[in-house]
């Protein structure tokens, strides 16, 4: 659902629609050279952030392995970018505050492969269709989706989360005048076995990502 908005900036550039991923350059066989995000995304050496020109820039998709020390150091044009109304989504695990409204990676206690059950808490476009089971386990294996959370920022909807609430998946549209997405794990970009449920995962970030740029 959509919440009230955070501080928007007055000067706002001309509409932009790029959708960008930050790669880190760290695979050889990258998410982003697969569908859905093929022809769809612009990969982009996250070492270059500072001289993208993001004024063309809706969307910036990031995943587990990039440089938070160098976002870190540049979350000021991380910051300018949400002000400006844009999208950012994060799947990983936040180390440095560099995120607007984004708190610290809080591992979770195991005791149980039952620690690692997720269970849907809002719908949410991402997650249309897919069986929270198919999240959880992966060739039979919990815990490759999920492994712990994110505290969330006052307003944020929660879409997924582990057994004792912690919430796993958020959308934040009160902290800036843009909308972040965290994801507290890996998966979200490359999906599951193809007989899975969880394979929807990425093409429904897709859409959900260029319908927000879209809105902007």
């Amino acid at each position: 659902m959509d919440q009230a908005r955070g501080p928007a900036r007055d000067d706002v550039p001309v509409r932009a629609t790029a959708i960008v991923v930050l790669d880190p350059m760290t695979s050889t066989d990258p998410p982003f050279d697969r569908e859905p995000w093929r022809g769809e995304v612009e990969a982009v050496d996250a070492y270059e952030l500072p001289s993208i020109d993001l004024s063309r820039v809706g969307a910036l998709l990031l995943g587990a392995m990039v440089d938070q020390e160098l976002l870190h150091r540049h979350r000021s044009l991380v910051e300018s970018f949400l002000a400006h109304g844009n999208v950012v989504v994060f799947s990983g695990h936040l180390l440095r505050p560099w995120l607007p409204g984004c708190g610290a990676f809080v591992p979770k206690v195991i005791r149980s492969f039952h620690d690692y059950a997720l269970s849907m808490v809002t719908p949410h476009p991402l997650y249309a269709g897919v069986d929270p089971h198919d999240l959880t386990f992966r060739r039979g294996v919990a815990g490759f989706f999920a492994r712990g959370h994110h505290p969330t920022p006052p307003g944020a909807d929660v879409l997924l989360a582990l057994p004792d609430g912690e919430p796993v998946t958020y959308v934040d549209r009160r902290t800036t005048a843009g909308t972040v997405l965290v994801h507290a794990g890996g998966g979200l970009f490359d999906g599951a076995e193809p007989d899975s449920t969880a394979a929807r995962v990425p093409a429904q970030l897709l859409a959900w990502v260029r319908t927000e740029v879209d809105r902007r």
